[in-house]
């Protein structure tokens, strides 16, 4: 008996045991908010650091009260933002970042990795600049871009953040260039739209060392009194093997922070149709740069991947082994939480890109004026940034009218063609494309005189007057003439004539009036002269002065019998 009753409990746990190995499901039932702290494996240390941060609180207090909000409701323009994100331009973000290879902070391809930031970052005309930090014997740059709020009363500054160093030995997809690739994404859609409030798309360096970059930016922030709002953190975020782990993602967060949590799982809920994730409180974690942000008392969140890849700090962290579709969910909470945070506006129209116009062929070291106009198609007042090609720029100019030209001056000191250009935008910061290019070639030729013009200036409509124009050049250029006879009539551009040749032309004018004659010259390199003036009257002819006067002795002598035959009777 009890041998039977021995077989019996062999077989149960045979089949509770093994079954499920060979294909007998385990049943996972998934909550679609869990705002409980879940039990989670932490995210990797820094890959370089000695030994992780000791001694301080991962609880430190707010330096500020969070923002009074956790309710979200639903924006059409978030939907917007985040039906932009989509596996290819995830990818094709991914590709150009781990193209540099291992990123270890300090060295050329974590340099050049920084300079393609900061280029896309300036291609999206967003306020670009390195932050350099010198810290634990490391020196690097973090990468900061900025979208400044458009509310004049608000203060507040969001943050999206990641890291773009890699360990030595790892092209770093998923640690961390997923993240940085999310911070890309998000400042591309973004900047197509203005916001209440300010958003800072950071990627730092020197994490994988100690989370340096971070460390000595949440400083010089706290130091300088920034009123950072919110902090997303995004390290580690495109890892996914199974259909739960691609509908699952952590999020770690201390007790300062929750609102923001909260408020995260929010928007994800509003917004579930277009994100489709569950949100797990997973604890604390001092493994990434949200760190530090705690420590100076702001608020931070750092989104981290569910299923944590075996491949991090590996030279198998490749694009091979990361999942797009997972990645692109993640970016879409993230873009989402920032948005509904920063308080999208209606956007502006873009004013139309500018017409810039003014001289080609200039003289060094003499002033150059330009005209520049644009219509803004919501008649906003608009400013303009000129660059002239030489490495100088105007700056942004105005505010002025929409459609009304405005001028600029500028003066070359070297010699060569310079591209210059125009931009536009509106009273919202909301910007027009560039200009056509002006291609201004500057020398040391100076332009012909402006030309004599030798004639009559009186003269009868029907007859066929002869003019001589002469022009001088400085330099012994033979030059061209363009006369415009004051009649809709014009020479269009005539020779080449010998410097100081007199040209002689006729020309007849076929209704009376004051004509206004108008001459200039160009050399054969094109440099123009200033025009010349020349007014020439064509009074009423003979026959009808004559008619005049004869009705006028008519009317005389009409008025004369009258008189007499008055005084007569």
């Amino acid at each position: 008996m009890k041998k039977k009753i021995l077989g019996i409990i062999f077989c149960m746990l045979l089949i509770i045991n093994v079954f499920p190995v060979v294909g007998f499901p385990n049943q996972i039932v998934e909550n679609k908010i869990l705002d409980n702290t879940q039990s989670r494996n932490q995210p990797p240390m820094p890959g370089e650091a000695l030994y992780p941060p000791s001694g301080e609180s991962m609880d430190v207090p707010l330096v500020r009260e969070p923002i009074k909000i956790t309710a979200v409701t639903m924006n059409d323009m978030v939907i917007d933002m985040i039906e932009q994100v989509d596996e290819s331009i995830y990818l094709g973000y991914l590709e150009n970042i781990t193209g540099f290879g291992p990123r270890r902070t300090g060295t050329a391809s974590c340099i050049a990795a920084a300079a393609y930031i900061y280029s896309q970052f300036e291609s999206m005309d967003l306020d670009v600049r390195y932050h350099h930090w010198s810290y634990g014997g490391e020196s690097s740059d973090n990468v900061e871009a900025t979208i400044n709020g458009t509310n004049e009363s608000s203060d507040e500054i969001y943050i999206v953040c990641a890291h773009y160093d890699t360990v030595s030995s790892s092209p770093g997809a998923d640690d961390d260039g997923s993240g940085t690739v999310a911070v890309l994404i998000a400042a591309y859609i973004m900047s197509q739209y203005i916001f209440d409030h300010t958003i800072k798309f950071v990627t730092f360096s020197g994490e994988e060392q100690g989370l340096y970059g971070s460390r000595v930016y949440s400083q010089e922030a706290s130091n300088q009194g920034w009123n950072i709002a919110g902090v997303l953190n995004a390290d580690m975020i495109s890892y996914a093997t199974s259909t739960t782990s691609g509908n699952n993602v952590d999020v770690y967060v201390n007790s300062a922070s929750t609102w923001l949590y909260t408020y995260t799982v929010n928007v994800n809920t509003q917004y579930n149709e277009y994100i489709s994730l569950t949100l797990h409180n997973a604890g604390t974690s001092s493994g990434s740069d949200h760190y530090y942000f705690w420590q100076r008392g702001y608020s931070a969140v750092f989104y981290f991947e569910y299923e944590m890849t075996p491949y991090y700090h590996t030279s198998g962290d490749t694009i091979d082994h990361i999942n797009a579709t997972y990645a692109v969910k993640n970016v879409k909470l993230i873009i989402a939480t920032l948005a509904e945070l920063a308080e999208p506006d209606i956007p502006s129209n873009p004013p139309d890109a500018p017409l810039l116009t003014g001289p080609t062929n200039v003289v060094i070291n003499e002033q150059c004026t330009y005209t520049v106009v644009t219509t803004d198609p919501d008649d906003d007042d608009v400013f303009y940034y000129i660059d002239w090609g030489d490495g100088s720029n105007t700056g942004w100019i105005g505010p002025f009218n929409s459609s009304v030209p405005t001028q600029s001056s500028h003066i070359w000191t070297g010699l060569g063609s310079y591209t210059v250009k125009a931009k536009a935008k509106d009273i919202y910061g909301v910007q027009s494309e560039w200009s056509d290019l002006l291609i201004v070639t500057v020398s040391d030729n100076s332009p012909p005189n402006a030309p004599t013009i030798v004639g009559e200036s009186n003269g009868k409509v029907g007859v066929t007057y002869q003019f001589e124009f002469s022009s001088v050049d400085p330099n012994g250029n033979d030059v061209l003439l363009y006369i415009f006879w004051g009649d809709d009539e014009n020479s269009g551009w005539i020779g080449p004539y010998n410097s100081g040749e007199i040209v002689k032309l006729n020309h007849t004018w076929s209704k009376k009036g004051i004509y206004t004659i108008s001459a200039k010259a160009k050399d054969i390199i094109g440099y123009e002269s200033n025009w010349t003036q020349f007014k020439i009257t064509m009074p009423r002819n003979k026959m009808i002065a004559n008619t005049l006067l004869h009705h006028f002795f008519q009317h005389l002598q009409l008025l004369r019998n009258r008189l007499i035959n008055f005084f007569t009777n």
